[in-house]
């Protein structure tokens, strides 16, 4: 072998030597980011006691309305519409004709095309009132059945 070759060769051990050792004290120096962000997980996790509710449901088990109708509390309505305002004459005479216990609640919808939209809410029906309020859906075609609360 050549001197060059020789002098070439020492100088890429050396180099890989320099690298070696740059690595290692970058390692050992560095500090451990998988142990802070193991710290950060816990601090993130969900502490059940710092949990405040700030208004929970009153239906269903556990719930107080089913031992109180008071104020305030939950009450599912059932929502039928929309209807134009021509038609509210044919839908209240319906609604009269179900024998409901409570009467049902009208209330105005958006205006479509400069026509009002009213819909009908009946507060807390059973089984057989959903079936006949279906019944008569058929009779009013472009209407739809959608449960929600009380407005």
């Amino acid at each position: 072998m050549s001197e060059r070759s020789k002098l070439t060769l020492r100088m890429i051990v050396i180099t890989l030597i320099v690298a070696n050792v740059l690595f290692f004290a970058y390692a050992v120096l560095t500090p451990d980011t998988r142990e802070r962000a193991g710290s950060s997980i816990e601090e993130l996790q969900i502490n059940p006691g710092r949990i405040k509710l700030m208004g929970s449901a009153t239906r269903g088990p556990g719930g107080q309305a089913a031992n109180s109708k008071g104020k305030g509390a939950y009450r599912a309505c059932l929502e039928w519409g929309p209807f134009a305002g021509a038609s509210i004459g044919k839908v209240e005479s319906a609604l009269a004709r179900l024998t409901l216990a409570q009467p049902a609640v009208q209330r105005p919808l958006s205006e479509v095309s400069g026509v009002r939209r009213f819909a009908y809410f009946l507060r807390e029906p059973d089984a057989a009132v959903v079936s006949q309020i279906a019944e008569l859906q058929r009779a009013f075609p472009g209407t739809e059945i959608k449960a929600g609360p009380c407005p």
